[in-house]
């Protein structure tokens, strides 16, 4: 442990447990202002002992200092600048780290624009800060080795993207930033002052924004960089930072309400609190483990996750008993003004915070089944169509709300004043539905939810023109209500009618593959420090427009007992109506020497071939996913049928250990010769198995055949993207528009 820079984690604990007891002192003592100076004072040192041990751990990096163990695992001397800096964040330690900065800046933020009761919000602020600086203590990132490496073990490929540099600060921002609206609710309750949505609706839209954008980053960089053709996969961690957001737009939308009506007082409290609670839970299941076999970014358990457990409870018990103990306060509105007419926009707003919730709580009980099925011994997870099912219908009430209630006033509307606003929504419902049923019915909810969609987009279209008359600040509602009728149509278009094909490419033979043609030019590679990078060169054509891409595969090679691993990366053709999205699933190099191993990506229901044989991949073997052995192995088995020379087919069963990879189990012996086949690989995402052929290429005896390479590739067409990109950048900007119309002024 370094000494000097471990001292300055300590020492921020210290500050901000003083902060907090002279905060205490400070209420207790009605005022007295040394007590003020002295809190503020040590949330000073505590930011400033933060900043410095980012900024020590920040050097560490930059100059490749491997007397460090999180330096040592996450950084190597070969990186750029950019990923020098972006392995900072790359591990759990420096996560933890990044958050404690971010949550104390914001803190200097918050100390001096609170207008009210500062010892109370900034207690309540504090105590999350310090048990993440407990956690920070307890997980370290300035632990160091007996001796100093020569190298490091590199940034994993997959987080070697530009988008890494900003996307978990954002992320980070936005988790954070939900500290702030629960530290102020509670400290209402505390002091009985329940007038606390003026300071809390900034906060909340700073973190719908926020978080929000660190999603929809995740999104464009996993469309871009991994080569599946999506851009949500419903994966639990993916998830883990939805539920918050999702709960934190229930909220935003409660906190509109009450600020207009005075209505949802106590219901806010619970949104509040219920926001920041699922922040420590979604950390629960991405660091304490229990997602490590079920999701490609859960970290290992470390030894917190009793920690975040103490955590958890710990903010629930104090929301819950604050929210009980001050429900009978609570101010409501008199029993003449409690019944408000169907159609009105109370109505409509609380409709819109019930759906939200209900798919947090679907979203999240599915995200939370490895932990809700460990109780039963055979810990599993749910498909990907659980949540498309089960939040399709959410998203057609969500797009039937938003057909209407943004043209909606407070209290009695009449039907007939609204009903001619309504006139270009019903018009492009119209043209929706009729693109929609040219292309193919998708089914009952999903035509529902694109006309909807439809519907949003006309009324909040001609909404926002309208508003912008006045002002772009009024406007924010309807800019945000366009974006997600787009959203909502970009997501049916390019998921319900995207086609995809998988075709071989020889090198300088035309393929055609949904309209277009397609060339592999010449192959090159280039020797990196870690690993190989294959550059798949080719020329697109379609009508007179030619175009030049180049997907690529990297080859890493295998570390320790472990296999090597490829990481694939996809050329995208970007166009007004449909993307082109070609994804390289492997390559045969052409000609090859007799017994050497070779190493193929197979995805599930293709066919490939090598030496005399053929081999289809046809399924995963499920029944073994729940078993684990004494260490925490799991054993995954991919079916496959092969034929030897064209005779009858055999089925196959290698199995791939998790935890134990290249294990003797994994390699099954081939019919026909003295031949083998290892399962070295799985790649959930791409529904694929990476195997290595052990084995004669040719018949024993008969000349060796002249081959050219071959690139196997899947080639999709995304329509609608460009619809999806504009859907998403007019929710940010409109939520941006909001923090600053509501961002408050300093003391």
């Amino acid at each position: 442990m370094d000494q000097f820079s471990q001292a300055t984690l300590w020492l921020q604990f210290i500050a901000i447990l003083i902060s907090s007891i002279f905060y205490l002192l400070y209420r207790e003592n009605k005022g007295d202002q040394v007590y003020l100076t002295f809190a503020r004072a040590g949330y000073w040192v505590f930011t400033a002992m933060t900043t410095i041990a980012s900024a020590l751990l920040m050097y560490y990096f930059l100059t490749n200092d491997f007397r460090f163990e999180y330096v040592i695992k996450y950084s190597s001397s070969d990186l750029p600048l950019h990923y020098l800096i972006s392995s900072f964040w790359a591990g759990q330690e420096g996560s933890f780290l990044l958050w404690v900065l971010l949550g104390a800046w914001l803190g200097i933020i918050l100390m001096y624009t609170v207008k009210k009761h500062e010892s109370r919000v900034m207690l309540i602020y504090n105590l999350q800060l310090l048990f993440l600086s407990v956690l920070l203590i307890k997980q370290s990132p300035f632990v160091t080795v007996p001796n100093p490496f020569e190298e490091g073990m590199g940034l994993n490929m997959l987080l070697q993207d530009p988008w890494m540099v900003i996307h978990p600060p954002i992320v980070f921002l936005g988790y954070a930033a939900f500290a702030v609206p629960f530290s102020i609710a509670i400290a209402s309750l505390w002091r009985r002052d329940y007038n606390w949505i003026e300071e809390g609706l900034p906060w909340v839209s700073f973190s719908f924004v926020t978080l929000g954008a660190g999603i929809i980053i995740g999104g464009v960089w996993s469309y871009k960089v991994l080569g599946w053709g999506g851009y949500w996969g419903w994966d639990p961690v993916e998830n883990a930072s939805l539920l918050p957001w999702l709960a934190g737009t229930a909220l935003l939308h409660g906190m509109i309400l009450q600020k207009s009506t005075g209505r949802l007082a106590k219901t806010n409290y619970s949104l509040a609190a219920f926001s920041f609670v699922l922040i420590i839970y979604s950390t629960f299941l991405t660091r304490s483990g229990v997602l490590a076999d079920f999701s490609v970014h859960s970290f290992v358990d470390l030894g917190i996750t009793g920690w975040l457990v103490v955590f958890i409870g710990l903010f629930i018990a104090i929301s819950v008993f604050m929210i009980i103990r001050r429900a009978s306060d609570i101010p409501v509105p008199n029993a003449k003004d409690r019944d408000i007419p169907l159609l009105s926009r109370e109505v409509g707003l609380v409709g819109a915070m019930l759906v939200l919730l209900a798919s947090t709580v679907i979203t999240g009980l599915g995200t939370s089944a490895p932990l809700i099925t460990r109780v039963l011994e055979k810990a599993s997870k749910v498909s990907t169509q659980f949540y498309v099912t089960t939040n399709l219908p959410i998203a057609v009430l969500i797009g039937l709300l938003l057909s209407y209630v943004p043209l909606l006033k407070w209290g009695k509307n009449d039907f007939d004043n609204i009903r001619t606003r309504m006139i270009t929504g019903f018009a492009l419902a119209l043209v929706t539905a009729a693109i929609t049923l040219i292309n193919g019915f998708p089914g009952v909810l999903t035509f529902l939810m694109v006309v909807f969609a439809g519907f949003t987009v006309g009324v909040n279209l001609e909404l926002l023109v309208r508003l912008l008359k006045k002002s772009l600040t009024s406007a924010t509602g309807a800019i945000v209500h366009l974006g997600v009728g787009l959203m909502f149509i970009g997501f049916v278009s390019s998921s319900v009618y995207d086609k995809s094909e998988r075709i071989s490419l020889p090198q300088g033979e035309e393929k055609e593959a949904l309209g277009y043609q397609i060339t592999l030019l010449e192959p090159s590679s280039e020797e990196q420090p870690k690993g190989t990078t294959l550059y798949l060169p080719i020329e697109v054509k379609k009508g007179n427009s030619i175009r030049l891409g180049q997907p690529d595969i990297f080859f890493e090679p295998p570390q320790g007992r472990g296999e090597s691993k490829r990481f694939h990366h996809p050329y995208i053709q970007r166009g007004l109506i449909s993307d082109l999205y070609v994804s390289p699933e492997g390559f045969d190099p052409g000609k090859r020497q007799h017994d050497e191993m070779s190493h193929y990506e197979v995805v599930k229901g293709n066919t490939i071939t090598f030496g005399d044989y053929a081999l289809t991949f046809t399924a995963f073997e499920m029944s073994n996913m729940g078993s684990q052995d004494a260490q925490h192995s799991m054993n995954i088995g991919a079916r496959m049928r092969v034929s030897y020379k064209g005779g009858p087919e055999v089925e196959l069963l290698p199995v791939y250990k998790i935890g134990i990879q290249g294990d003797p189990a994994s390699r099954v012996k081939l019919p026909g010769q003295e031949a083998y086949i290892v399962l070295t690989g799985i790649n959930a995402d791409r529904r694929s198995v990476m195997i290595h052929y052990q084995g004669p290429q040719t018949e024993e005896g008969q000349p060796e055949e002249e081959t050219v390479p071959v690139m196997f590739a899947e080639v999709s067409t995304k329509p609608g993207m460009n619809v999806l990109w504009l859907g998403v950048a007019l929710l940010l900007l409109g939520g941006l528009i909001s923090v600053v119309r509501r961002w408050p002024k300093t003391k």
